[in-house]
């Protein structure tokens, strides 16, 4: 749509009907192969990369408006719930050898997808991933006008980072993001993924140096100041800003979730003893023992609505890096939704922030991940089952993540292919974990 200025990709993929017959977890595989991009498009022009899956982002002021986006972060996600299906796991989860492959071959794409994101060797960013590609200049003069009035309109944060939509040919420079920890942790624990099950090479990353470079020590003004947030927490910041002046560092912020995915990335890579770790882990259970998380989400997280991806992405840093220390969140976590849940007229569980599907695939594996195997989780993934799409085997697409201007302006993104892993991978736990056959 060039007339509005943003180059939007519009082939969105033709859905193959998926086999009645097979199994959920297929079926939703069918729907991730059918839509996994598989033509290597030129992004800077609104095309796309092979590996991504459809994703999107709008506005709560335009919220029909919706805008094709190209980042890593959420096939980190999907990454992670495939890695779950390889031919060890095959025939406990009822599948064939042949899923196994489809699954190692979106692998294979999304990692090298994932790769197109990383900081250039020279770049003092170096060893980080980014959200968005590198800024691209504008084309034309109308992109610069185009520029100034949004720089007006969303006001900031102003980053002057080095990342920028790749398919907003008008995005203010201004307003460019650094590298962020979340996006480097999610992405390197899907390179220790893709070494141990795809032939990737081992690697040696200085996550231990780059997380520990930016931590909350009063060095960095920060963009807000919740009461539950001590003066120079020592835990980890969300922005990798190395370009930043020493001088005159942008404002900078400490997520809660953030901080799970990072200690998520450090403790697969055995280094809980990286500084800022300890930190990390006393934050994340002091607020959620506090209850601080109930009041509403943004006041722990400046980058997830209210739809359990607290809880998830806790749970799973505890389970699976594993960290430990982080049992007391855990507990108090899952002991919530073991009482929060909605019971439907056919005896099935779902829990409901706006979007049951996504958010009941959390809560399963928030529980799972806690070690919680009580009937609530069956009837969740009885729910789950009911749900899944009966003609191309996916669920409904749900906001995962956002980010506001200092304007106001929100911004939500949503994949259904997200939302789709997602429950593929609390189907594959439950399975894995003794649950009934499909």
């Amino acid at each position: 749509m060039v007339g509005c200025g943003i180059d939007l990709y519009q082939a969105e993929p033709t859905l193959l009907p998926v086999d009645a017959a097979d199994p959920p977890i297929a079926r939703a595989l069918g729907y991730l192969r059918t839509t996994q991009v598989t033509l290597l498009e030129e992004a800077e022009t609104g095309g796309d990369y092979a590996g991504n899956w459809p994703q999107h982002f709008h506005t709560n002021v335009l919220p029909d408006y919706r805008i094709r986006d190209i980042s890593p972060f959420m096939v980190t996600f999907i990454h992670h719930a495939l890695a779950l299906i390889n031919e060890e796991s095959v025939a406990a989860l009822g599948l064939e050898p042949a899923d196994a492959e489809d699954a190692r071959a979106m692998r294979l794409a999304a990692v090298d997808f994932m790769r197109r994101f990383e900081a250039r060797p020279d770049d003092p960013t170096a060893g980080t991933f980014g959200f968005w590609p590198h800024r691209r200049r504008f084309r034309t003069l109308r992109d610069f006008r185009r520029a100034h009035r949004a720089r007006q309109a969303l006001q900031g944060p102003v980053f002057r980072g080095t990342r920028s939509p790749a398919n907003v040919s008008f995005f203010p420079p201004k307003l460019a993001i650094p590298p962020d920890a979340d996006v480097t942790a999610t992405v390197y624990a899907a390179l220790l993924d893709h070494a141990r099950l795809d032939g990737g090479s081992a690697i040696d990353p200085p996550i231990d140096r780059i997380f520990s470079d930016w931590r909350d020590l009063g060095q960095v003004p920060r963009r807000r100041n919740p009461d539950w947030l001590a003066p120079e927490s020592g835990a980890f910041l969300t922005w990798l800003a190395y370009h930043d002046p020493p001088n005159r560092p942008k404002p900078n912020d400490v997520d809660v979730i953030v901080n799970a995915n990072v200690l998520y990335a450090l403790a697969r890579y055995g280094r809980l003893d990286t500084p800022g770790a300890a930190e990390a882990i006393r934050l994340i259970n002091d607020v959620t023992l506090a209850g601080q998380h109930l009041n509403w989400p943004v006041d722990v997280t400046d980058y997830y609505p209210d739809n359990l991806a607290y809880h998830y992405c806790i749970a799973r840093a505890y389970h699976e890096g594993p960290v430990p220390a982080l049992r007391p969140a855990v507990e108090r976590l899952a002991d919530e939704l073991a009482t929060s849940f909605w019971i439907t007229p056919e005896g099935t569980a779902f829990w409901n922030r706006g979007a049951p599907h996504l958010n009941t695939a959390f809560a399963v594996l928030t529980l799972l991940n806690a070690g919680r195997t009580d009937p609530p989780v069956d009837w969740a993934v009885q729910y789950l089952i009911d749900q899944q799409d009966p003609r191309f085997g996916h669920w409904a697409e749900s906001p995962f993540f956002l980010a506001r201007s200092d304007s106001g302006i929100v911004f939500e993104w949503s994949s259904a292919a997200l939302t789709t892993a997602v429950v593929i991978e609390a189907l594959c736990r439950h399975r894995l974990a003794g649950g009934f056959a499909d």
